[in-house]
């Protein structure tokens, strides 16, 4: 080959390098342009779907509130347009078609947007399109929701009682908002326990009566209060409640007779006549109604019939001189003595409820399987003809109907009634157990105020708080008042918020 040839060849190549670099570089450049338009318009993508979102969910607080189709689809647009606006870009989106469901109240909104490319442009490419589209619901429909509170003596301590006070209104502001119709979609009731809990004026609605003939003899007399210390017994003859202890019988000096089995009514030893205790037996842990094999305690003070002479003189004191003495002896009213708070069936009424917790005072043993069983009983439809109509628990299997339970407590579970089986710890755990489980499927928020390292724990180092929690998120610890106001708020809003479908 000659020297001319070489030559000749090289040219050639050179010209279809060049003509082979004139094609592959713009579509490199395109390519790479497409890359740079396809991520900028992922986000303005996503930026818009963060817009129509938001819109939906201002949207159903709209119509929350009482507002209009017609207004809301308004709001809507409006809300989705200004922040579209802002995202800048040139993003330019349809008006936006808001459509609303009859039948389960969705709100859903959808929009098909044109962003303008850069690069791509340059290749024919104008914009690039995408659609997006949001339904808002209600988180619930419905809520019926207990609130269960502790007050237990040690609630008296650190200001305790009073934060409690402040940090349940903001609950029920956040649940029953002024700004919103009383539609009676969202119910809340109260419980509170110590050592006992006031059944209040369903008292013999959920105890058993047992009317009684006058005494005979003090074997007869002991085997009627271990027969029928769960009841209440009613003396047949004037109809009052009354409960047995023993007086020594002193015919000489120094009081060395017969120890005579004695009644006294409950009113005249100043016992509350409404406090019960568990329940105890099968349905221990069971929300079943009150009646036959299922009812629960009445609150009826216990007498050791086998303590010494001395500690039966001691207990005789305290109930023939109205708890004179510092010792209780053979007499324990811990069971017939309760706060005065009963429980507040379900209502909507923000004022009753706030009144209501304004009133509470504290004193007592902590029994928290006792407040959890009747924060249970408040929102179960098996207690239906308990409470007033206006106060029924809808159906476990109502759609959209939440139930929820709150539990706030300080300490220990620590108290129980001596016939039941097993410690306030362990009754707890049986009643969270069955409490969440289908079919009743109840919610259950847990809120420890202050509550000591040194608390009870489950063999897997759980507090009854965090075992009786719907799940470790449902539980709250709170060492001051801020947090405890800010746990409840939490938990309302938790109940009661506005979630996006998935």
């Amino acid at each position: 080959m000659t020297k001319t040839s070489i030559q000749a060849l090289r040219d050639d190549q050179r010209g279809n390098v060049l003509m082979m670099s004139a094609f592959i570089i713009p579509v490199i450049i395109a390519l790479a342009g497409m890359a740079i338009d396809l991520q900028f318009t992922h986000r303005q993508q996503a930026r818009a779907q963060h817009a129509i979102d938001s819109a939906v969910l201002a949207g159903a607080l709209s119509r929350q509130a009482g507002e209009s189709e017609e207004d809301v689809t308004a709001d809507v647009r409006a809300y989705a347009n200004a922040l579209i606006a802002e995202q800048g870009g040139d993003l330019d989106c349809r008006e936006i078609t808001v459509t609303f469901n009859a039948y389960n109240k969705d709100i859903s909104a959808n929009t098909r947007c044109d962003q303008p490319t850069f690069i791509s442009s340059l290749v024919g490419m104008d914009k690039l399109s995408f659609s997006v589209d949001s339904t808002s619901t209600y988180s619930i429909n419905n809520a019926d929701v207990a609130f269960v509170f502790d007050v237990s003596g040690s609630m008296n301590s650190y200001n305790r009682l009073s934060l409690l006070k402040s940090a349940a209104e903001v609950a029920f502001d956040e649940l029953l908002p002024d700004d919103r119709p009383d539609n009676g979609k969202v119910r809340l009731a109260i419980a509170t326990y110590n050592n006992a809990v006031n059944a209040g004026s369903v008292f013999e609605s959920v105890t058993r009566r047992q009317e009684l003939i006058p005494d005979t003899s003090n074997a007869e007399a002991q085997g009627r209060y271990n027969s029928y210390n769960g009841a209440r017994m009613i003396d047949a003859t004037t109809g009052k409640r009354f409960f047995y202890y023993e007086q020594e019988y002193c015919p000489g000096s120094g009081c060395t007779g017969t120890w005579n089995a004695k009644r006294r009514n409950m009113e005249d030893a100043a016992i509350g006549d409404t406090c019960v205790y568990e329940r105890t037996g099968g349905e221990a842990a069971s929300d079943a109604a009150p009646g036959s094999l299922a009812w629960i305690g009445a609150g009826n003070p216990r007498w050791d019939w086998s303590t010494s002479t001395n500690r039966k003189r001691q207990g005789q004191d305290e109930v023939e001189d109205s708890w004179g003495n510092s010792s209780r002896g053979a007499y324990d009213p811990s069971f017939g003595g309760c706060r005065a708070s009963g429980p507040v069936p379900l209502t909507s009424d923000k004022t009753a409820l706030k009144a209501h917790v304004q009133s509470l005072t504290a004193n007592g043993g902590t029994a928290g399987h006792i407040g959890l069983a009747w924060g249970w009983y408040l929102v179960s439809p098996n207690w239906s003809a308990i409470w007033p109509e206006d106060s029924e628990p809808l159906p476990y299997d109502k759609k959209r109907n939440v139930k929820a339970v709150i539990l706030m407590t300080d300490g220990d579970f620590n108290t129980n009634h001596p016939t039941a089986a097993k410690s306030s710890f362990r009754q707890a755990q049986d009643l969270c157990d069955t409490m969440k489980a289908a079919p009743s499927n109840v919610l259950v928020y847990t809120v420890g105020f202050q509550v000591p390292s040194s608390v009870q724990k489950t063999g897997d180092g759980r507090t009854i708080l965090e075992y009786c929690a719907t799940s470790p998120a449902y539980a709250f610890n709170a060492d001051n008042g801020e947090e405890l106001a800010e746990a409840y708020r939490t938990i309302a809003q938790s109940i009661s918020e506005l979630r996006i479908k998935q």
